[in-house]
């Protein structure tokens, strides 16, 4: 038929029509004018007429070969018209094309060419026909809804390469027009692995455009554009994208790298996935899959240089992205393991599971790189790691073994300690120890290790040197942990005291293995083919050696078995044999273990001495890096055991440094030099005592004092006091040196160079240029120059003298000025940004590279030198400001450096050399008399070391007491500055007291210091120019005694310092400056209030004397009468003075004090009325004109305050409010005053009027809108709310105001006020939260705006439209209500909103659904339960908002709805009941069937909580009982008031105000049935979720039963059969009547249909066991109740019934199999769940343990539970060896949620021995079961709170029968149980060692809920071993101490210091202490 019409003269051969790229079949029209003939007939030109074409079309459907021909003509490249283009405009669309195909859906001949066409039509509708995208949507969905069944055909296995290649580019095409359409597709499509795995499995890459290749296109188009919510879809969808990342090994390199590119930006690296998400998308199978890529091969028959050149490109972006998803906290999998994998839970299970599944990772070096910076990253995953080597290391010659020790030792070397030690800090000791350990010595490698040592020799080798990296590594722990913490060390110490002896080789058999090398017995076993590479003899034995000198160093005891066993000459005549490798390191070794085993092997008696010494000289002064630091160590260990430097380590380090930094050829004459020196050790000695005599050392000269400075060297006698010490006198070795160059004129040219260092560094050692030419002599040496010019004249060191170019550039900057950058100075020095820094210096930031290794010694020398210019320079006055800063520069780049090596000894050895200098003591000058300029500098320098370096310098203290000489010279220059002061003399008292305030004077001196101060008399106290030193002397020392808790001042000094003050304060001739010394009396007794009660009553009274009263005088003096109710007394006898009273700036303080006195001022009124009369027209003034009252006013509020309330006439107050006030200030003080007088006003029911009350609020609005407009701080805008607001709540308790009436309030809403505070409050609160700006005031303006309309405005007043108006048109309004983190604001917005509604229904407007819907989240949060409220309040009040039915919610109905506004409405554009289903999220979906509200009311209307507190209570009103409950006992609701007076009538209005609401609510509630647990608001809302529901599933509906079956949402109507509300109960039973009926007509899936049908049947005929129940409410025959606890069982064992891989998927069905009808009076299949022996047992166990603890919400479920008689099995069942720690966990957590009712916490108590049972657990609790301490006090903390609800409810029930809601008496509990829980809870303090700081607190919460009574049954012991426990974390803390003293002296005035820290947990146990000393 069409052949003639449709071919042209060059027909298609078939040949040519394959399908190519689509990019490459569609060509863009020419562009080119074409002609008026060409245009009318375009087709026929090319042999192809497109309108008869379409004519063909619409005459019958089904025609293939007219659709193929199209196709083909369409395709085909050599067209110049595109077909395509004209058949488009000409009006051809997809409907046309699909129409085609008919009822002849499996027709995929006809199917194929008409897909392949419209998936052209989607290509040119995007690229060139903008206008017809609409269109072609329709048509998307039209093909989605219809041609499903094709798609599935097409798909299978029984279609062709060809069919699955067009419909997955349909799909791709349909995913790239529209996002929406994007999700509709993976909602309809049958894309489950089952139905591609022929698509995944079978791929041909010979054909470049294969299906393969398709498929990854189809799945990238999902995230190509990173659309969020089609992302998701897509990522939810398990299994999905994973399908694609097995077969990339094989991709084409183009491919890959679209994908992994893709997948990298737009889903690992989107942080608006949420990790929970990427969690799922990447199990650790998909991960295994991604470290496959490593091995990517290409498709076959690739040639190897393309795939070389695509790998390496490959491979760095597989590496980014396997790094993100291993170790990123933020973007990855990764969660942060503060314990690095030492605690019990494991926090990675997915990585650890995908580590696990590799096979020798090592063997790709890529992957291996990527392991191990994963490891190295996150340390918790390092036993993923052990475990994987564990599988293939097994010694034997093999290449697999070669390169898994390979991978071992590269393991060992990135766990470099020093990366890992700061990354321990959170560790406990005992965590650290086992860290340590087991990263460095893996038991099951130590393990293979062990069995094969010494039965082949090679591997025996091969053993040792992992054996030997595995050592070095542990004892550079110990080295770093030693330095940091003794306490960790020694852990350490004992662990490896049982671990080395027990899993490391015996000595022995390492002895056995030399030993077989000296007598060539090397042994062999392989009988393989393949052999490893041979160790040789140098290389073994310098392992073997190694090994037993690491095992001296880590295990000395385990060393010991080895004395005797080993020949060393023999070993060390080996040594001389060898030839090959680094034979001379070997002999170094042997040496060191030679000495390790006698240390007097090296002597002169041992006549291989020289040589021994020869072979330590020539590895340590080899070039070798790697092998000269070795020797170090044991060079200096020789040098220590001779008596060449007298145990100097100073000299040590210097010949060490100069033997490195000199040229000395042959070395062998140092080994000359050592020998003649100790040959003649005693003679140069002598030499050097007799030379060293005539010189003065610290102004010790004399010969007796230099006899006891060589006796007590000699004796070995260390007295860390003496400055003596430091005196050190010059080893005999230069000396030795100079006589034996005199005696060897040959040797002398080869020293030169030698000794000219060492001596220069003597020099710089002693400080004494002429000290040292004695000691060199007369030897013409060059360096006697350099030394003699220091004598007058700073010298620079000699160029030639050293290869040390650090030391060189230092001493020519700092002597010759020659500038040098710091980089070029130190070769570790690195200039970086700021944020890669380790240090900054001047303008520059700089890296410390590690990787440099630096020598201790040379460190040493550094700062020597420096200390030495330092001490020079200041000697001989030229130490300037420039010399200044650069030896401060200097000295701390060197300690950063050391720092950074963490070389922590060194640097507190150059600290502890500075100060224990005698030098620089002498050039120490405490006093200042602007004299000495380089002496002050030097000071100023130890100064900012002492401050810089405070932790070296406290430890150092601690350890030497390393200022003790300096504190001394402050003492007696401070007694000898009192002398000068005596006389007049001016010193610098700034000086003087920076030095004391940094170094201070030690505690013995004080005391004398302080009788200086008292002799010194009044008059030295007085000093014109500058604050007197004497005073200063005396603040600092108060200072210091303020700060530590741990001195005390002596009583005596303290009463003797009260007096200096009294007389001062009361001089009259003079006026002294006192404040500093007020302010520091003040800071002593605030830290130490203890000490105010000593504070006699004469003193107080000097304050009533004083000439002269300052700010610091009445602070003091209101300090003293605050916690001293004593002198209360004395301010009453002293305020009838007038001239007293007339002191506001003394009486009022001292007022503001006494109102902590109730008591006093109960029994003292009058006095009250004396001072009020005095001051009142001030008041009034204050309280009228603010901004003109006096500073002592503001400050002194709270007594005003208290003044108005008692002694203030009511016409007095009523005065104030008769007018509108327009305060010119925003003052609190006042505002709270304004308050006062208002409340005053109201508590008369006289003068009750509204007037006053408009009048006040008129005048409020002002100062709000005031304070707004000044941006004035977020604490004084929320005071301004919170008073405004109690007063609407106070005012609606007054009876004479009637705020029902609101004609009145029309006064207040059309002032000028009225209208600026709404904008002001609009403008300001209407932000969303950013990183900038937390908007904390905006939800409580918005509540007070809400809260005030109500009030203030009647029913359908025209202002409310404006209002709306204004709110909605508002910038940021869709902002707010869009917004997903600022919650707490927009709930407040919506709730405003609803408040405008509903008083003015005008304002609801149809269009404003689309804006709710988009801010709705379906979920019972605040926000979303008042948009539901408001949805609600539209549907009652006659709006259509069924047009928008289904509800589209959230981002996607922002989406939706955006879209659909800008077209017209059809069919297609609206959302099928699958996308609706589709929008519910699984994870909150479980969390609803879990969670669900059993106690939810179908009741559409909520109020929020108030968010303003009228009590300044920092918690936060819920729902819940029992933080009600806790609320009102902070705020003393329940103690008796035992003064009456009228601010406790003010108090009890407020209280009234704010709680009578809470408690009307309290009392509809059945407390003691219901759970008091607080109810999760993150899950789905059942109203509406019900409604939505039943519409989705109505007769008709497209929606799938068993989507909702899959999805988990059958569920929730299913559980909701057990919520106590008749209403809800009905809808659950509506939306499963529905879907049973749906369920008829479904003809898919024959064999869930048939597993639905009889789970209805089951559930059917089981609700009659409900019916007959005994309660009432569940035997309702017409809408049956169901236990919560039955119902969640039914709902989540149909969720488990469809997912085969869940351990409960068996047993589940057959129970449904076997029981056509439950039994729910009793928990189902409890008793073969609970005691099943199958291999799953343990996940049974706890899946059951789970539905008990999710379940019981109501005492119903109780009973059900009580009727299984499973808590008894329960209980036994916790002590039986079957139960491990998770399993007792679940049984706890089950426990908790039973007590959690307070009627079933009354029975298990006295039935069942609850609390019996639980003290037999706790006890029980092991070390290792730390988990088990949080669900411990979760069940402890449950009792306490039903214990509380308990009694509340008794005394709901007595004030019910009293009539008073208000008035409530103290709750009372059983004492007896409270005590026995307390004891419980004591009990777990035990097992307290090692857990989390999160943990703690919790356990110290919990004995805040004990009442007083209960705390103070604890005795002393118990509490102070509380204190001790919790303060585990900081046990030198002045807070630990503060309570111990406060617990040891029953004394609860300490605990008013303000020492105490204000973290917890130390805030929770100081509030725990306060109950016990109350």
């Amino acid at each position: 038929m069409g052949k003639r019409k449709f071919s042209g003269d060059k027909e298609v051969s078939p040949k040519k029509s394959k399908f190519k790229e689509d990019s490459d079949e569609l060509e863009e029209p020419p562009s080119e004018e074409i002609t008026q003939n060409e245009t009318r007939t375009p087709s026929n030109r090319h042999g192809f007429d497109v309108k008869h074409f379409r004519k063909e079309l619409s005459t019958k459907q089904g025609q293939t070969m007219v659709l193929t021909q199209f196709l083909q003509v369409c395709l085909n490249p050599d067209n110049e018209v595109d077909f395509l283009l004209e058949y488009l405009k000409t009006g051809g669309n997809s409907h046309e094309i699909l129409r085609q195909i008919g009822d002849n859906k499996k027709n995929l001949t006809l199917a194929t060419p008409a897909f392949h066409i419209f998936h052209l039509i989607i290509l040119k509708v995007q690229s060139s026909l903008p206008h017809m995208i609409a269109v072609t949507e329709e048509a998307c969905r039209y093909f989605l809804n219809t041609f499903m069944p094709t798609v599935e055909i097409m798909i299978s296995e029984n279609s062709g390469p060809r069919h699955r290649k067009i419909i997955l580019k349909l799909l791709t095409s349909i995913v790239t027009l529209n996002f929406d359409l994007g999700i509709e597709v993976l909602n309809q499509a049958p894309l489950t692995p089952k139905h591609l795995q022929y698509i995944v499995e079978k791929s041909n890459y010979k054909e470049k455009d294969n299906v393969r290749t398709a498929f990854v296109h189809f799945m990238t188009s999902f995230l190509v554009d990173g659309h969020l919510p089609l992302m998701k879809a897509l990522l939810e969808k398990q299994g999905l994208l994973s399908l694609v990342i097995p077969g990339l090994v094989f991709d084409e390199a183009e491919a890959v790298l679209m994908f992994l590119n893709i997948l990298k930006k737009n889903v690992i690296e989107n942080s608006f996935i949420s990790k929970s998400v990427k969690l799922k998308t990447f199990s650790h199978q998909v991960l295994h899959n991604l470290f496959k890529l490593f091995s990517w091969k290409g498709p076959p028959k690739v040639g190897h240089e393309g795939i070389n050149e695509s790998k390496s490109e490959i491979i760095g972006l597989l590496t980014e992205i396997i790094l993100i998803l291993f170790t990123s906290h933020k973007l990855g999998l990764y969660f942060t393991d503060s314990t690095l994998g030492v605690a019990d839970s494991n926090k990675n299970q997915n990585l650890y599971k995908a580590l696990l599944t590799l096979k020798r990772p090592w063997e790709n070096e890529h992957e291996l790189d990527v392991i191990l910076q994963i490891v190295y990253k996150c340390p918790d995953l390092h036993r993923a790691i052990i475990n994987i080597i564990e599988q293939s290391f097994e010694p034997q010659h093999s290449p697999l073994w070669e390169r898994t020790t390979g991978f071992v030792l590269k393991l060992l070397e990135k766990f470099q300690p020093e990366e890992m030690i700061p990354r321990m800090s959170k560790l406990s000791s005992i965590q650290a120890a086992n860290f340590a350990r087991f990263t460095t010595l893996p038991v099951p490698l130590l393990k293979f290790i062990n069995d094969k040592l010494g039965k082949d020799h090679t591997v025996s080798l091969y053993c040792i040197r992992v054996l030997v990296k595995m050592l070095q590594t542990l004892r550079r722990y110990m080295q770093i942990i030693e330095m940091n913490d003794t306490h960790q060390v020694s852990d350490l110490k004992n662990k490896l005291d049982y671990f080395v002896p027990k899993h490391l080789p015996a000595p022995s058999i390492v002895v056995s293995l030399i030993n077989n090398v000296l007598d060539g017995k090397i042994s062999t076993q392989s009988t393989q083919d393949y052999r490893l590479p041979e160790i040789n003899n140098t290389e073994g034995l310098i392992l073997l050696v190694d090994l037993l000198l690491l095992y001296s160093d880590i295990h000395p005891a385990f060393f010991e078995t080895l004395e005797g066993n080993l020949d060393m000459k023999k070993l060390l005549d080996f040594s001389a044999t060898l030839s090959e490798g680094l034979v001379p390191l070997l002999k170094f070794k042997i040496v060191s273990l030679w000495l390790t085993l006698d240390s007097s092997a090296i002597s002169l008696k041992n006549s291989m001495f020289k040589d021994l010494f020869l072979i330590m000289l020539e590895v340590y002064t080899s070039d070798d890096d790697t092998t000269w630091i070795e020797a170090k160590d044991t060079l200096l260990k020789f040098f220590k055991n001779t008596s060449i430097f007298e145990a100097d380590d100073d000299e040590i380090h210097i010949i060490l440094y100069t033997l490195r930094n000199s040229k000395v050829n042959p070395s062998s004459i140092i080994a000359d030099i050592v020998e003649y020196v100790l040959a003649n050790i005693k003679d140069l000695s002598e030499y050097v005592r007799q030379q060293i005599v005539h010189f003065e050392i610290a102004d010790e000269n004399t010969q007796a004092n230099l006899d006891k400075l060589f006796n007590n060297l000699m004796s070995n006698r260390n007295i860390a006091e003496s400055v003596f010490l430091e005196n050190k006198v010059p080893s005999p070795f230069i000396v030795g040196c100079m006589q034996f160059v005199h005696n060897n004129k040959d040797a002398k040219k080869n020293l030169k160079h030698f000794l000219s260092l060492f001596i220069a560094n003597l020099l710089h050692w002693n400080y004494s240029p002429e000290l040292t030419e004695v000691l060199i002599g007369d030897s013409k040496l060059d360096i006697r120059s350099y030394v003699g010019g220091w004598v007058g004249q700073p010298v620079p060191l000699p160029e030639a003298i050293t290869h040390d170019n650090a030391l060189k550039s230092i001493s020519k900057s700092l002597i010759e000025n020659v500038e040098a950058p710091l980089e070029n100075i130190f070769d570790c020095l690195e200039v970086v940004s700021e944020e890669d820094s380790d240090i900054m210096l001047g303008d520059y930031y700089y890296k410390i590279n590690v990787s440099k290794s630096i020598d201790s010694s040379e460190l040493l020398v550094w700062s020597k030198y420096l200390i030495f210019c330092l001490v020079r320079l200041t000697n001989i006055n030229q130490l300037t400001e420039e010399r200044h800063k650069k030896i401060s520069k200097y000295f701390k780049c060197i300690i950063a450096i050391g720092k950074k090596q963490h070389m922590i000894d060194v640097c507190r050895s150059i600290i502890l050399a500075l100060f224990k200098n005698p030098h620089v003591l002498k050039i120490y000058r405490p006093l200042d008399f602007n004299k000495e300029e380089s002496y002050i500098r030097a000071t100023k320098f130890l100064l900012w070391v002492i401050t810089d370096y405070g932790d070296i310098v406290n430890y150092l203290s601690r350890k030497d007491k390393l200022l003790k000489s300096y504190q001394q010279k402050n003492y007696s220059e401070i007694v000898n500055a009192f002398v000068k002061i005596s006389k007049r003399k001016n010193i610098n008292s700034t000086h003087t007291i920076q030095v004391l305030e940094t170094v201070g004077l030690s505690n013995e001196d004080d005391s004398n210091v302080f009788g200086q101060i008292f002799e010194a008399g009044i008059d030295s106290c007085v000093n014109d120019k500058e604050p007197s030193l004497v005073l200063e002397i005396l603040r600092v020392l108060m200072d210091k005694y303020s700060k530590t808790i741990s001195l005390e001042l002596h009583s005596k000094l303290w009463k003797k310092t009260l007096k200096l003050y009294s007389d001062l304060l009361t001089n009259k001739d003079f006026v002294v400056n006192l404040e500093n010394v007020e302010k520091s009396f003040i800071q002593y007794l605030e830290n130490k209030p203890q000490r105010i009660i000593t504070v006699g009553e004469d003193i107080f009274k000097s304050f009533f004397e004083a000439s002269t009263i300052r700010k610091s005088t009445y602070q003091l003096a209101a300090l003293l009468m605050t916690h001293n109710i004593k002198l209360c007394t004395i301010f009453k006898e002293q305020i009838s003075k007038p001239e007293i009273l007339s002191q506001r700036e003394l009486t009022l303080p001292l007022g503001n004090a006494i109102i902590n006195h109730n008591h006093f001022l109960t029994e003292n009124k009058e006095f009250l009325h004396t001072i009020f009369n005095e001051y009142k027209s001030n008041i009034i003034k204050f309280l009228e004109k603010p901004h003109k009252a006096g500073q002592i006013y503001i400050t002194c509020w709270k007594f005003i305050r208290k003044l108005i309330l008692e002694c203030m006439e009511p016409q007095e107050c009523e005065k104030l409010f008769t007018k509108i006030h327009k305060f010119e200030v925003v003052e609190l003080s006042h505002i709270h005053l304004l308050q006062t007088v208002f409340v005053k006003t109201c508590l008369v029911e006289k003068i009750h009027k509204k007037e006053y009350f408009m009048n006040y609020m008129l005048s409020m609005l002002n100062l709000t809108t005031a304070a707004l407009k000044e941006n004035k701080e977020v604490h004084v805008i929320k005071d301004i709310v919170t008073t405004i607001y109690s007063v609407t709540q106070i005012s609606k308790y007054v009876k004479g105001l009637n705020m029902e009436q609101k004609e009145e309030f029309q006064h207040v809403t059309e002032s000028a006020a009225w209208q600026n505070f709404c904008k002001a409050i609009l403008k300001d609160s209407l932000k969303i939260r950013t990183a900038d700006h937390d908007n904390t005031c905006g939800p409580h303006l918005l509540y007070l705006l809400k809260t005030l309309v109500q009030l203030f405005y009647k029913t359908d007043h025209e202002d409310i439209v404006m209002l709306f108006e204004m709110v909605t048109s508002h910038s940021e309004f869709l902002n707010v209500m869009l917004s997903h983190h600022s919650s707490d604001i927009k709930s407040r917005l919506i709730e405003f909103l609803f408040i405008l509604m509903n008083s003015n229904k005008s304002v609801m407007k149809i269009q404003h659904v689309p804006v709710y819907l988009s801010a709705y989240h379906a979920t019972r949060s605040p926000c979303d339960r008042m948009l539901l409220n408001i949805l609600h309040y539209y549907e009652s009040n006659g709006l259509p908002v069924n047009e928008y039915k289904p509800y589209v919610w959230g981002d996607s109905a922002a989406n939706h709805y955006a879209v659909r506004k800008n077209r017209t409405s059809s069919l297609w554009a609206h959302p099928t009941p699958n996308q609706v289903l589709n929008l519910f999220e699984k994870d909150i979906l479980d969390k609803t069937v879990r969670h669900f509200p059993v106690t939810q009311r179908l009741d559409y209307y909520y109020e929020i909580p108030s968010n303003i507190d009228m009590t300044n209570n920092d918690m936060q009103f819920d729902s819940s009982v029992k933080t009600a409950l806790l609320i009102m006992c902070n705020d003393a609701m329940f103690k008796p008031q035992t003064v009456k007076d009228n601010e406790s009538e003010f108090n009890h209005l407020v209280m009234k105000a704010k709680y009578t609401d809470t408690i009307l609510n309290l009392k509809s509630r059945d407390l003691v049935h219901e759970s008091h647990m607080n109810e999760d608001e993150g899950v789905y809302d059942p109203l509406f979720m019900f409604p939505l529901l039943s519409h989705l599933l109505a007769p008709g509906s497209a929606a799938s039963c068993f989507k909702l079956l899959r999805t988990g949402l059958l569920s929730v109507p299913i559980v909701a059969l057990g919520s106590h509300c008749q209403l809800m109960r009905a809808a659950a039973y509506h939306v499963l009547h529905r879907f049973c009926l749906l369920l008829e007509t479904e003809t898919r899936h024959k064999n869930d249909k048939l597993f639905l049908t009889d789970f209805i049947s089951t559930l059917r005929q089981s609700l009659s066991t409900a019916i007959q129940n005994g309660e009432e409410s569940m035997g309702d025959l017409r809408n049956p109740r169901l236990p919560a606890v039955c119902a969640l069982y039914l709902a989540k064992a149909l969720m488990t019934s469809t997912a085969p891989s869940d351990p409960l998927y068996k047993p589940v069905n057959n129970f449904f199999i076997a029981k056509q009808i439950v039994d729910l009076t009793v928990i189902p299949d409890f008793l073969s769940l609970f005691h099943d022996s199958d291999v799953e047992a343990a996940e049974r166990r706890a899946w059951i343990l789970d539905i008990i603890r999710d379940g019981t919400k109501t005492m119903t479920d109780v009973n059900v539970v009580f009727k299984t008689m499973c808590l008894k099995m329960i209980m036994d069942f916790s002590s039986s060896v079957l139960t491990d720690r998770k399993m007792l966990e679940k049984i706890l957590s089950a426990l908790t949620s039973i007590v959690a009712i307070p009627k079933a916490f009354e029975i298990l108590v006295e039935g069942y021995g609850l609390i019996s049972w639980l003290h037999s657990i706790v006890r029980h609790v092991r070390a290792e079961d730390k988990a088990l301490i949080k669900p411990v006090c979760h069940l402890i903390e449950s009792f306490l709170q039903s214990m509380l609800v308990n009694s509340f409810a008794r005394n709901l029930n007595s004030v019910a029968k009293n009539g008073k809601p208000i008035e409530f008496s103290e709750l009372k509990v059983n004492k007896d149980v409270e005590n026995e829980i307390l004891n419980i809870l004591y009990d777990l303090l035990q097992r307290m060692d090692g857990l989390e700081s999160e943990d703690v607190a919790l356990y110290v919460n919990v004995y805040k809920l004990f009442s007083k009574r209960a705390i103070k049954v604890l005795s002393k012991k118990q509490m102070l071993n509380l204190i001790r426990r919790i303060a585990i974390f900081d046990k030198e803390s002045d807070g630990v101490s503060i309570l111990t003293k406060a617990v040891e002296r029953n004394n609860d005035c300490l605990l008013r210091s303000k020492n105490l820290q204000t973290e917890e947990p130390f805030v929770s146990l100081t509030s725990i202490v306060w109950k016990y000393l109350a």
